[in-house]
């Protein structure tokens, strides 16, 4: 016959007669007028949950508060005074900061947190590192994240240096315009800023003076860093044409040298000037220029045939390529240098942007002098930094210059070579940077593992107490 299952109700009162005869077992009497072991099993889960309760405190604990075992850890930090040491061998040396510890262990290591109770039980030696290395060193920029900005501000006047991508649209001149500016200095030299280059222009000079439209332009005032931010080309003068008014090629019929022509295209036409040696194409501004300061045989520029000028030999040897189609009536409240490594399409790295403002976000140096030389702010995303290789402004140059390490302080420190730089934990990304740029930031010391390892009882340059 088939075994019937058991009911609830069965089942219920099966538990009941087993408590009931462990309750006869242990009390000794059945009437379970009490029931001991229902206290003990509460006290056993109460326990447990307690139990569990402790083990994540201690590891919340754990995690935010680290044990002070100090371990075989090259750099340790004490819990209270936030000191830094460095071992060495068996014995741990104050350091001064991070870089110096990095140098002298070779490994972008951490400070492992240690009570000040336990680095008083290790054998301690004297201070070792680079007074004025960095103290932390932020995650390097990669060159998708970094550009380089020198800008000018007009009231109050100051330089600040922008690294990085900077959240504002691109006001950058458009071809052919020109900006005219001076630095701020007596008897100081007037340049037109434009294509990504700087051209001195004398204003005494009324045929460049009346080419450009620079009558009652006036000159923006700006920084030494800021031209020197940005490659200089040929002045903009008249060209001196060689042989001069002699006759030119026969194929013109007896235009002579130095005669600006026209030349009609499908499109719009274009100048010339005559050569000894051939024609060489100029633009409207340069003509003017040139019939401003040579003498012409007609009022209006003679028109050559296209099929003439094609049989005539092309010429190049005027440095006219400078000279821009327009400079503005008035300049803005920021003009700044813009490089980057990746601009595409023109023979610079450089670009001349204007702003109405800029970002106060930049950090204020010691160095700042206002309307002098120095760089007076830089502005570096917080919490980064930038190796650097500097180089020139102008594309294709030689790059292969030192290593630099730029702080979010905006501090400049040479580094020795590539090896030093991993050993900082900057990685091998290194992002080219114009000289020009960085010259007048302030230069902290040199970062390697010889200077970080020298031992001293004193930071030198700090004045002793009187005796």
């Amino acid at each position: 016959m088939a075994r019937r299952p058991a009911t609830r109700l069965q089942l219920s009162g099966h538990r009941f007669l087993l408590r009931r005869m462990a309750h006869a077992l242990v009390r000794g009497d059945a009437r379970m007028l009490d029931d001991p072991l229902r206290a003990q099993a509460v006290a056993y889960g109460a326990g447990c949950v307690l139990a569990a309760v402790a083990v994540a405190v201690c590891a919340v604990l754990a995690f935010v508060r680290p044990g002070s075992v100090p371990g075989d850890a090259p750099i340790l930090m004490a819990r209270d005074t936030g000191a830094l040491y460095v071992r060495i061998d068996d014995t741990v040396h104050p350091v001064p900061n991070l870089a110096s510890a990095r140098l002298i262990v070779g490994t972008p290591a951490h400070p492992v947190v240690v009570d000040d109770a336990v680095i008083a039980k290790l054998r301690r030696g004297p201070l070792v590192g680079i007074p004025g290395a960095p103290a932390q060193i932020g995650r390097p920029l990669a060159v998708d994240e970094l550009s380089w900005e020198l800008c000018d501000v007009a009231e109050p006047a100051e330089t600040v240096l922008v690294a990085g991508r900077a959240e504002r649209a691109t006001s950058a001149l458009r071809a052919g315009q020109g900006l005219l500016v001076s630095a701020r200095a007596v008897g100081a030299p007037t340049y037109v800023l434009a294509d990504g280059w700087r051209a001195q222009v004398d204003l005494r000079d009324i045929g460049v003076v009346r080419a450009l439209h620079l009558e009652g332009v006036p000159v923006q005032p700006v920084s030494q860093s800021l031209l020197d931010s940005v490659p200089e080309a040929p002045a903009l003068r008249a060209p001196v044409i060689p042989g001069l008014s002699a006759a030119g090629p026969a194929m013109l019929g007896g235009l002579a040298v130095g005669t600006v022509v026209r030349v009609e295209r499908a499109g719009a036409a274009e100048f010339y000037v005559v050569l000894t040696d051939g024609l060489q194409r100029i633009g409207r501004v340069a003509a003017n220029v040139i019939r401003f300061s040579v003498t012409q045989s007609a009022g209006e520029p003679p028109v050559v045939p296209a099929d003439v000028a094609a049989d005539v030999p092309v010429a190049d040897s005027l440095a006219v390529a400078r000279f821009p189609e327009r400079v503005l009536p008035r300049g803005r409240a920021v003009v700044c240098a813009r490089w980057d490594p990746k601009r595409t399409g023109t023979d610079t790295n450089t670009a001349v942007a204007v702003y109405d403002s800029l970002s106060s976000a930049a950090v204020q140096l010691a160095q700042a002098d206002g309307a002098g030389p120095n760089i007076d702010r830089v502005y570096i995303p917080e919490g980064r930094s930038a190796l650097v290789q500097a180089g020139s402004l102008v594309r294709d140059a030689s790059v292969g210059g030192p290593l630099y390490l730029l702080t979010d302080l905006g501090v400049l420190f040479g580094i020795r070579d590539a090896e030093t730089a991993e050993h900082l934990g900057l990685g091998e990304g290194v992002v080219p940077a114009p000289w020009p740029m960085l010259a007048r930031l302030p230069r902290g010391p040199e970062l390697n593992r010889d200077a970080a390892s020298v031992v001293r009882d004193v930071v030198p340059g700090v004045g002793a107490a009187p005796a």
